[in-house]
């Protein structure tokens, strides 16, 4: 797992999904997350897919995830071991995002998919 520009990829994600029903909402709340006092950030690659863990309060989120499907599935279990099983590790998916809601569940993931 690499790590790149935070700014760079939920930009790349932002950009990639313009238009597609509940972006407007997912962009607001991935802002929010970050905005928290006390947040971290942090980018993550591995092969073609990329993602951004945000840790607040003790829970991390997983969101602008894009790729890849077999590099977004090791991407998932490597955020998943790194952070372990005590902690609430949870993705954010767009709705109507089968395939990232399916690779949260194959890594045991709770997804979090907006409802617009």
């Amino acid at each position: 797992m690499t790590r790149n520009s935070v700014a760079s990829v939920v930009s790349g994600y932002a950009e990639s999904h313009a238009g597609q029903r509940g972006i407007d909402a997912y962009n607001w709340l991935v802002c929010l997350l970050q905005a928290h006092p006390g947040s971290t950030s942090t980018a993550v690659s591995h092969g073609s897919s990329s993602a951004v863990v945000t840790v607040v309060d003790g829970a991390v989120v997983l969101h602008s995830l894009s790729g890849e499907a077999a590099d977004s599935a090791v991407l998932l279990m490597h955020a998943r071991d790194a952070y372990g099983a005590d902690t609430a590790l949870r993705g954010l998916a767009l709705p109507g995002d089968r395939q990232t809601k399916n690779l949260f569940e194959e890594a045991g993931l709770p997804a979090q998919v907006l409802l617009h």
